[in-house]
């Protein structure tokens, strides 16, 4: 089969390597058919074998099926394979440009479960087993070949997703040709088990050799990029103290607790959200105190309310001797449960006596209370809330124990308001980064008073969650009216200089149009397109008169490129004298409209009278505007749009409105450690901010948590506002310079409950992966 190169991903930029990297992805597409069929033929040895040592016909006889189906398929999936890895190879080129997974391609999401039938979730489990095998067997060669492919493509540093020959590629063409097989879908299971393991030995094989062919056309690995304490990134090469981020590290899943076959598993989690276990419960009782733990509420005010006794913000979670009953502790040890419930699911129901629909009832509460647990446990550890918030979590862990017995739509509706009032807590939580915040006693106390006593109390269902949700959204409702009320402020002034700046852009490429523009100096021709073009636009915004040339600034802009050129002024000096009086006052009144300041044009104005001295007095041509040096930040050679990528003007009154912060401020002072990023990150880039996401931001020598509340319409400002109303606004070059800088770190934006069901799912991947099929 002919290739050719319009089928091969196109990477960018490319160094003097090119050749190297082209020449290496056209010969594993050349050999990819071969490839397919060594898996076919190790899969068939294998299968071969698991036939000669079956313990039952039957499972022999699906060994030989399946040897049989794979005999006569092997050459239809090696025509079809090289076709598959091309459009997998195509897929992940076009990716690139898109936002990178938090995780691995084959994670699963908690409130995406019940939208999966059966067949789906043995596919994901299928392909997280095969991911697995994957992972373990190329590892090593892995790494490497990461490092050598993108020095090959001229990148500075390594990054993995770069790399076209990735094993979830070759995976994702595998499972695509074996899904298009007329075979069985057990015979299509069965391959896979075998097929994964043969694939991961011929990827080895193939790293290694590439590896060698890149080293032999003198290819220098680059190293992998490492985020440092002092927030400055340094590369360590493949291998070396701070091992690569590979393949295995991308795709790795919770460790499930126990060991086993586990009571949770993502086909019971699954069930569990559809309502398929029998919804008769016992009714919930009150759980008994247990006498030898210390209320948090006391524990609380002992260890939290007293200056002298802060606690650690993030202890391990054996630190708190939480409130959950005797009962519920019990239950928790879930070696035991799991093993119990395993065999009372495993037992037959006899016709007739109920005894399936009372078992079933058990395995659904136990699954329930395994899940609160795990969900409760992962949000106690999220590192973006503090030790007291994550401890008042656990002590409402045997309510919400509780509510899974009596309501299990708790897991499978996402407004339920149980869930509303758990990520109403932690996202309000999220506005602290410290037990001194300000704020966060108040916060606290509000949860102690009004949350608090639902850690002891008989729940009877959603109302008793819903009613505390209203009372502590009553309590906190005073201060978020304050914080909108300063939010609403700094927007408005942020998008009339996002307006005006916009309109600016229009006007100064009106301006560049005008006969001789281009023979005026280039300071005055920048003046004009910057400064006096955001006067113009600021008249015409707040202009109420209908007016074309609202405070006839526009008229002065013919009159200042006309005075601007002692040749032509010289012909009239009368007129000239006439103008001069009027001119400079005209100008100085329409930039106090912007409050612009006086210092920066100054310049501008002894220039400007220097060329009417010219006028009367004769003297030699200036510079015209093409040959006259741009201010600063500025290219006079540069279309009239391109004005829109320029830093805005920001008065004084609206960078006080809203906080902003007009020039970037020192990196992190040395006696200032940068706190710890919530996620790894593996190279100094922007990450993708939305409105709601939590950042630390370094404000005057201090680290703040505040919140991205608004971004203007043109992508021009960013707008920050913290827990007691304070914003911080800056321009879109001025954040990548703090995130560069390490002065603005970016949390997580997934919510902290989703965070926590979803690593419930990983969890249950993971259980389903490594229990016994």
């Amino acid at each position: 089969m002919a290739l050719t190169h319009s089928a091969l991903p196109d990477p960018a930029p490319l160094g003097g390597n090119a050749p190297h990297y082209q020449r290496i992805v056209q010969g594993v597409l050349a050999d990819s058919r071969q490839l397919m069929e060594r898996v076919a033929e190790a899969t068939r040895m294998s299968l071969q074998l698991r036939q000669d040592q079956a313990r039952t016909p039957g499972e022999h006889q699906g060994m030989l099926e399946a040897q049989q189906q794979l005999m006569r398929l092997t050459s239809v999936m090696g025509e079809r394979y090289p076709g598959a890895l091309r459009k997998a190879l195509a897929q992940q080129t076009t990716a690139l440009g898109e936002e990178k997974p938090s995780r691995s391609l084959f994670s699963i999401h908690f409130d995406q479960l019940e939208l999966m039938d059966e067949s789906q979730i043995t596919e994901s489990i299928e392909r997280a087993r095969a991911t697995q095998v994957l992972a373990s067997a190329v590892e090593g060669p892995l790494a490497d070949l990461d490092a050598l492919v993108c020095a090959a493509q001229g990148l500075p540093r390594v990054q993995p997703e770069h790399n076209p020959l990735r094993p979830e590629v070759f995976l994702q063409a595998l499972q695509a040709v074996v899904s298009q097989m007329q075979a069985t879908a057990q015979v299509r299971h069965d391959w896979m088990a075998h097929m994964a393991k043969a694939l991961g030995t011929e990827l080895r094989k193939l790293y290694l050799a590439q590896i060698d062919l890149l080293k032999q056309g003198g290819v220098q690995p680059v190293g992998y990029a490492m985020r440092q304490a002092d927030g400055e990134y340094v590369y360590v090469a493949p291998g070396g103290d701070g091992a690569s981020p590979g393949f295995g590290a991308e795709t790795d899943l919770p460790v499930p607790a126990g060991s086993g076959d586990p009571l949770l598993t993502l086909d019971r989690l699954r069930r569990l959200l559809l309502g398929e276990f029998s919804e008769t419960h016992a009714p919930a009782q009150a759980p008994a105190a247990a006498p030898d733990d210390e209320p948090f509420a006391e524990r609380f005010a002992r260890e939290f309310e007293s200056p002298a006794e802060l606690p650690q913000i993030d202890p391990p979670a054996t630190d708190f001797a939480m409130t959950v009953p005797a009962a519920f502790e019990a239950l928790q040890e879930m070696n035991q449960v799991g093993q119990m419930m395993e065999r009372l699911g495993g037992q037959r129901a006899q016709p007739g006596d109920g005894s399936g629909q009372r078992r079933a009832a058990g395995l659904g509460d136990a699954l329930g209370m395994e899940v609160v647990a795990l969900m409760v446990d992962n949000i106690a550890r999220d590192s973006r809330l503090l030790w007291p918030v994550q401890q008042f979590v656990r002590a409402l862990e045997p309510a919400l124990m509780q509510l899974a017995l009596a309501d299990p739509r708790f897991f499978s509706n996402k407004e339920h308001p149980a869930r509303r009032l758990l990520q109403d807590i932690t996202d309000h939580a999220m506005a602290f980064n410290g037990p001194e915040a300000p704020g966060f006693k108040r916060f606290m106390r509000s949860l102690m008073d009004i949350a608090g006593p639902l850690a002891t109390a008989t729940i009877g269902g959603a109302d008793d969650f819903e009613q505390v949700r209203q009372q502590l959204h009553a309590q906190w409702a005073d201060s978020e009216q304050a914080r909108e009320q300063e939010r609403q402020r700094a927007i408005e002034a942020l998008q009339h200089a996002e307006q005006r700046h916009v309109l600016a852009a229009r006007l100064s490429g009106e301006i560049r149009l005008l006969p001789q523009f281009e023979q005026i100096p280039g300071e005055i021709a920048h003046f004009l397109l910057g400064p006096w073009a955001q006067v113009m636009a600021q008249a015409r915004l707040i202009d109420q008169t209908g007016s074309a040339d609202p405070g006839r600034y526009q008229e002065l802009v013919g009159a200042l490129v006309w005075s601007a050129q002692p040749e032509l002024t010289r012909m009239n000096t009368g007129e000239l004298a006439r103008l001069i009086p009027q001119l400079l006052p005209r100008l100085r009144e329409g930039l106090a409209l912007i409050d612009y300041p006086a210092d920066r044009t100054e310049a501008v104005f002894e220039q400007l009278m220097q060329l009417h001295q010219q006028a009367f007095q004769g003297g030699p041509k200036p510079d015209a505007l093409s040959h006259a040096p741009a201010p600063p930040g500025t290219e006079s050679a540069e279309p009239p749009d391109l004005l829109l990528d320029e830093e805005p003007w920001v008065a004084p009154s609206e960078a006080q409105d809203s906080g902003f912060m007009d020039d970037l401020q020192p990196s992190v002072p040395g006696d200032l450690e940068p706190l710890p990023a919530p996620t790894p990150a593996d190279a100094p880039a922007r990450p993708t901010l939305a409105v709601g996401s939590w950042v630390n931001l370094l404000v005057a020598g201090q680290w703040e948590r505040t919140q991205l509340s608004w971004v203007g319409s043109q992508g021009t400002f960013f707008l920050f506002t913290n827990a007691s109303g304070r914003t911080q606004s800056m321009t879109l070059r001025l954040l990548d310079r703090c995130i560069q800088q390490g002065n603005l770190q970016v949390l997580s934006q997934q919510p902290v409950v989703d965070v926590a069901l979803d690593a419930v799912a990983q969890t249950a991947m993971r259980n389903s992966v490594e229990s016994r099929s």
